[in-house]
């Protein structure tokens, strides 16, 4: 399966009549491997803050966390393996996972209904 299909199928399916709003695969160094048609272009300098706080936990909860320019209230996640933020009708939540050897940070983006 590839990393695409992943993200089509596994990550955008609808389940029970909710969906995220997008969901990418991203390398550590910011490279895309797959991502859902609306996923937002992250600058470089968010993917580095983003991957210190996985390395660094809490080195966002000051500042908050910024996804395409869009400013997010970092809340509980689980400290080198899970970031979540926060704003009002948009979720966002950053996993640090293993695939096949390889460390990457799935993304999600969800709306609150």
């Amino acid at each position: 399966m590839s990393w695409q299909t992943y993200v089509d199928e596994h990550l955008m399916c609808d389940i029970e009549g909710h969906h995220l709003a997008s969901a990418a695969i991203l390398g550590h160094d910011g490279t895309v491997w797959a991502q859902s048609a609306d996923f937002p272009q992250f600058a470089p300098a968010e993917i580095t803050a983003i991957m210190k706080d996985f390395d660094e936990p809490g080195h966002l909860a000051p500042t908050g966390m910024f996804v395409a320019g869009a400013k997010y209230m970092v809340i509980q996640g689980e400290p080198g393996a899970v970031i979540r933020g926060k704003k009002v009708y948009m979720h966002a939540c950053m996993h640090l996972s293993a695939f096949q050897n390889y460390t990457t940070t799935i993304t999600c983006f969800w709306k609150i209904d």
